[in-house]
This record gives C-alpha cells, sequence and structure tokens, in this order.
C-alpha cells in the first residue's frame, strides 16, 4: 500500500491570491467559491486534476477555511465526478499572510512526499499534470538542482490575457530550457529595454527570448522546494522564490526550468476582472475542454444550447421578445421579461431580468433583480443585489446584497453596501488607445494588478481563437522604472514600521522581498536603503531635522547593520548620503551633521569617509564646499592626530 501511495502524484492549491484584485467580491468569501460561468474555481481546479491524472490534492485555505471545508463536504455528499477518484485534504492557518508563509507550513507538515504540482485555485487548465511532471523528473536526472519548472503557454504578444496583466520577460538556456533571466516588463513602458547579462549569451551556446508568456501560476516542484523556502524567510511569494533562485544559484544549489504547453492545452489564471471574463468567455467557447459550463456537476446536459454560444438551462424562462444574442448564459429558474437584451453576458440562478433591460459584457450572480429600463455593461453584480428602475451602469462592481437606487447613472464605481450606507468606492478615469479605462483609486502606485473595468473588454478573442483579430488594448501611460517603484516601496516599509513601531527583522524581510521582486543588485539595495531612511514623510515637516534624523538611525540601527557591513556597502551609504543631502530640502547644508551622526553610530568607518571625501573633491560635487561637512572632516583629521600623537 505504502508503495503505491509513493506513486500517487500530488498536488498542493493554494486557495487564496494574497491581493484585492477581486474584492469586494472576494473580500468576504474564499476565492475559490468565486464562481466562473455559474462554476465555483474550485471545481475547475479539482476537475482539471483528476482529469490530468493527480490523486491527492492538498488545499491549503487562509481565508475562511471553515467555508471551504463545507464545501468540500457538500461536493462529496452530491458525488460530484471528482469525489470519486481524488484524496482532498485541506489545511488552514489564519495567521499566513503570503504564499511563502503557505509552503513553510506545508513543509513543517511533512505532507509533500516527493515530486508534486504547485498551482493556484485560480489556475483554469486542461494539461495532463502527470505527464508534465514526468517530463520535471526526466529534467532533475540531468541537473540534480533543478528545483522547479514553470509553465508557460505562448499566444500573441498583444493578446489581452497578456496585456491586461504584467507581462514577462524569460531568458532561457537554448538547449536545455534552463532559466537563466526572469523579469516583469510593463507594456508601453518609457523605457523599452530589457538588460541581459552578458555572462548569460557568452555561457551558452544558444539563448531563447520570450516576451509573450501566458503565465498560469502552474509549477512542478521538487522535494527541495518547501525547504527552500523554510530556509529563506525573505521568499514571500513565487516571485521572490525565482529572483532568489536567479540570483543565489550557486548558494543554494538549485535551478530553475520553463516548459511550453504544446497544441489545444490551455492553461490561464484568473488574476483580475479583465481576466475573469476573458477566461469565462474561453470557457464558454469550449477552448478549455473537458472543462465546461458543467464541470463539477453529476448530471450532464442540464443546459440547453440556443447558438450562437448561447445556453439556458432547461428550468429558466424566457419571454418571447427577449433577445440573446452571443456568449449568454442563463441559471436556473431565472427569467428574462419583454424586449431585454442580453450579449457576452453570465445570469446566474434564480435572477429576474426587468422588461427593455440591456446587459453586456456582464456578470449577474445569483438571487438578483434588476428591474425595468436598466443598461448595464461590463460590469460585476454579486448575489442578492438589487438594481431599481431606469438605471445606467457601466463598469461598476456591486458587492453581495447591495441596492441601486432608482434612476442612478454610475460608471466605474464600487459598491460594498446600499447607496444609502455611503459605502462607495469610486474607480478613476484614465485613457489609453484602446478607449477608457477604471482603475481603482486605492491600488496604489500603477504597479498593483488591475481592477476595474474597460469598455472593449468584453470583445477580446481567445488566444485559443483561429480567427483572433481583436484590437489590443495596451496602455500608453508612462509607469516608473523598476528602481524607483523599489525605492518607493522600501521608503513605505521604513516609514510604516517607524510609525508602528515594527520589528526591524520584519521590515529587512520586506525590503528583500521588494528587491527579489525587482531583481535590484545587492550595491543598489544598500544605496536606496540609506536614501529611503533620510527621505522618509517625517522628515519633510520636521521642526528639528537632525533631531528626527538621529531617531531615525537609532530606531533603524539593525536595518543598517544587516546592509552596511563591508567596505563597498559603506561606500553605498556615503553615495546616498550626498544623493539625498542635494535631492532633499530639508537636508540643505545638513550634509556635515548627518555624515556626523553615522559616524557616531559607527555605521561608517574613518577611512571610508576621507576616501569618499577625496572623491567629492575629484568629481566637484556639489556638497564639497558646504560649511558643516568641512568643518566636520576638519574636526575629523584634528582627532584623528590627537589620537596618534595620544598614541
Amino acid at each position: 500500500m505504502d508503495g503505491d501511495k509513493e506513486n500517487v502524484v500530488q498536488a498542493v492549491v493554494i486557495m487564496d491570491t494574497f491581493n484585492s484584485n477581486l474584492n469586494p467580491i472576494c473580500a468576504d468569501k474564499p476565492t475559490g467559491l468565486l464562481a466562473l460561468a455559474g462554476v465555483p474555481l474550485i471545481d475547475y481546479v479539482l476537475e482539471s486534476l483528476v482529469a490530468g491524472g493527480v490523486g491527492e490534492v492538498i488545499l491549503f485555505s487562509c481565508q475562511e477555511p471553515s467555508k471551504v471545508r463545507e464545501y468540500v463536504k457538500k461536493r462529496k455528499g452530491e458525488k460530484v465526478p471528482w469525489t470519486f477518484t481524488l484524496d482532498v485534504q485541506i489545511l488552514s492557518s489564519e495567521t499566513c499572510q503570503t504564499m511563502g508563509d503557505v509552503m513553510r507550513e506545508i513543509d513543517a507538515a511533512g505532507l509533500i512526499r516527493g515530486y508534486f504540482i504547485l498551482l493556484n485555485v485560480n489556475t483554469i487548465t486542461n494539461v495532463n499534470f502527470a505527464q508534465l511532471l514526468e517530463q520535471h523528473k526526466q529534467t532533475c536526472k540531468k541537473d540534480k538542482g533543478a528545483a522547479m519548472t514553470l509553465v508557460y503557454k505562448e499566444v500573441a504578444w498583444d493578446h489581452p490575457l497578456i496585456s491586461n496583466n504584467n507581462p514577462i520577460f524569460v531568458a532561457a538556456d537554448g538547449n536545455t530550457n534552463k532559466i537563466l533571466l526572469y523579469q516583469k516588463y510593463k507594456i508601453k513602458c518609457r523605457d523599452n529595454t530589457l538588460s541581459l547579462p552578458l555572462e548569460s549569451v557568452l555561457h551558452h551556446s544558444e539563448v531563447k527570448l520570450h516576451h509573450n508568456l501566458l503565465d498560469a501560476n502552474i509549477a512542478l516542484c521538487s522535494p527541495s522546494v518547501p525547504p527552500l523556502f523554510s530556509d529563506n524567510f525573505d521568499f514571500q511569494n513565487r516571485n521572490d522564490f525565482i529572483h532568489g533562485i536567479l540570483i543565489n544559484e550557486d548558494i543554494l544549489a538549485s535551478s530553475l526550468y520553463y516548459t511550453l504547453l504544446k497544441g489545444n492545452q490551455y492553461a490561464a489564471a484568473v488574476t483580475n476582472w479583465k481576466t475573469y471574463h476573458i477566461i469565462c468567455l474561453d470557457v464558454l467557447h469550449r477552448w478549455v475542454h473537458p472543462l465546461s459550463i458543467e464541470t463539477g456537476s453529476f448530471y450532464q446536459n442540464s443546459y440547453i444550447f440556443m447558438g450562437k454560444h448561447n445556453y439556458i438551462k432547461t428550468n429558466s424562462v424566457l419571454s418571447r421578445s427577449c433577445s440573446l444574442i452571443e456568449d449568454v448564459i442563463i441559471g436556473s429558474e431565472s427569467h428574462i421579461s419583454d424586449m431585454s437584451s442580453l450579449r457576452k453576458s453570465i445570469i446566474g440562478d434564480k435572477s429576474l431580468i426587468g422588461k427593455n433591460v440591456t446587459l453586456q459584457g456582464s456578470h449577474i450572480m445569483n438571487n438578483v433583480v434588476v428591474k425595468d429600463n436598466c443598461k448595464i455593461i461590463n460590469s460585476f453584480i454579486d448575489d442578492g443585489c438589487i438594481i431599481e428602475d431606469n438605471c445606467i451602469l457601466e463598469g461598476v462592481i456591486i458587492a453581495c446584497g447591495a441596492k441601486v437606487n432608482t434612476d442612478s447613472k454610475l460608471k466605474g464605481n464600487i459598491i460594498e453596501k446600499s447607496l444609502n450606507d455611503k459605502n462607495e468606492k469610486t474607480l478613476s478615469k484614465s485613457t489609453s488607445e484602446s478607449g477608457t479605462e477604471w482603475e481603482n483609486e486605492s491600488s496604489g502606485d500603477g504597479d498593483e494588478e488591475f481592477v476595474g473595468f474597460e469598455k472593449q473588454w468584453s470583445d477580446s478573442e481567445s488566444c485559443y481563437s483561429s480567427d483572433s483579430s481583436a484590437e489590443s488594448s495596451l496602455r500608453n501611460s508612462p509607469v516608473p522604472d523598476d528602481i524607483n517603484i523599489f525605492l518607493q516601496e522600501v521608503i513605505d516599509s521604513l516609514a510604516r514600521g517607524y510609525e508602528e513601531k515594527l520589528k526591524c527583522d520584519y521590515l529587512i524581510l520586506e525590503i528583500n522581498s521588494s528587491r527579489y521582486a525587482y531583481n535590484i543588485q545587492l550595491n543598489e539595495v544598500n544605496f536606496f536603503v540609506v536614501r529611503a531612511l533620510l527621505s522618509l514623510p517625517i522628515l519633510v515637516d520636521s521642526k528639528n531635522v537632525l533631531v528626527t534624523v538621529k531617531d531615525i538611525l537609532k530606531f533603524f540601527h539593525p536595518v543598517l547593520s544587516n546592509y552596511i557591513k563591508t567596505k563597498s556597502s559603506t561606500m553605498d551609504c556615503l553615495r546616498a548620503v550626498e544623493d539625498s543631502c542635494i535631492k532633499n530640502e530639508w537636508l540643505n547644508d545638513k550634509a556635515g551633521q548627518v555624515i556626523h551622526l553615522l559616524y557616531n553610530a559607527d555605521v561608517i568607518d574613518e577611512d571610508s569617509l576621507l576616501e569618499w571625501y577625496e572623491d567629492l573633491k575629484e568629481e566637484e560635487s556639489e556638497i564639497v564646499n558646504q560649511t558643516s561637512l568641512v568643518k566636520f572632516f576638519e574636526w575629523l583629521n584634528q582627532a584623528s592626530e590627537e589620537s596618534d600623537e595620544s598614541e
């Protein structure tokens, strides 16, 4: 029996995305219970695992794990297809905040017996997992350090599933598919260049470059992967893991590979509302066969096919004068009234659509009432909502149980309760080549995943379609380069740490995580950590800047000690001080005092200071003649002479 169990293919499904891209819909319920084309994501994942040769799966849930357990128990009672051959274990921890925390918990539990498949609950695929895992095992026979094989689908570079995500650039050995460089990039960014290290080219006879890979969050893993997460606490997500392995390949004795799916194999991930809609249409168009709108159902053929990819449940009610134009699903016991028109839209169970209603590119969940003369475009309306008469909604996300009042006109709104409760967020407007985009005001600096809708999103074709001719939805807005984003993230982390008096160990983990995410070199990390400390918002309005700087250096001394500990890192620190004193108004004419504070804190040494001062003179730096700096070095030389005399 033990031998048979060893041959069973294992998979780990992470049930949380650890972001707010699908909020507020997934704020109070697990992502796995979000329905796509009428089927919860968890059913797609479990069904695809069974079809792909997996015999045992570990579901790890952090958000509302009790709801996941209840749902799995319910499905087992209903004897849906996957329950007959798949052994499902559910682990949970409400303390895990990242994917890295989950992997460390899994390692501690000791449930992984060997090679395994790692994916997210938002992955929609029809691949043969067992075959892919066997391919990874063959790679490991040739390279004992092969830790992970990443699975990608090659598509047109301007396809919406790529342009509505952060696309990736991969450089790999052309003979072995070993990954040499992995980097996310911004479409239509001002800086349209990517740097490939010279040694990557010189040490390999052939190098493949990919910029059109669709990442479905599928990884084929060796037994070493969970321990690698446990040994490296700065691995907080998959990107951290990838960058950490690539940067420290020799130290960690590990390497990464990739494989491309072929033919009609489908793989994509629901990462935001745009990709949600695109993948929904792919399921409807049967590109994910054998997964379909009846996935997870014991009873098949419960839908009636109406032509043009329109499907209605046998017990739904349609008025004779309503129109289903194309790509429509209507759930059980739902009612469509006179003169209503539906296109590229999904209606859940027991919902009522009133008279003369227009629905386009929208998702209406269960028990929703849309009253007469409404127009709803590119919107998501969750369970139990009521849309009163004569409403016009475009690009709107409405959470469970909300109510929209009569004659409301909403464009780009997130509504968490009824409008009378004033619990509403507005999506800010920006323009692009493809029309109007809507982005959540609270999404930060623009590097977050997309949250919102676009006018053209409902017209996107599948990357698997033979007649794909949809115009690309590329952004044309400038985005800060990775260095600036990294600096801002470090400033934000340190500012929050200083305000909330967090442990410096946690802040170091955050900084390292950002470092791996943006592929920042160590000397740059040293520079920008010091730069960030001298750019904290509290300094801007400080009445006594030097007292505040002294307190900051005292509080963050463990952070400085972690990064500034060699001669080269000390020079990085001093260059950061120079840069800060030039660019930050609050440090005008204070270079000498800042240097003195760092010297007294034993962050920098005398030899490095003297060398740096000579560099300032040679380069004719803007701060070299500052009175405070000149006086500091006069004091330093005098103190050094007195020390020599005393000896």
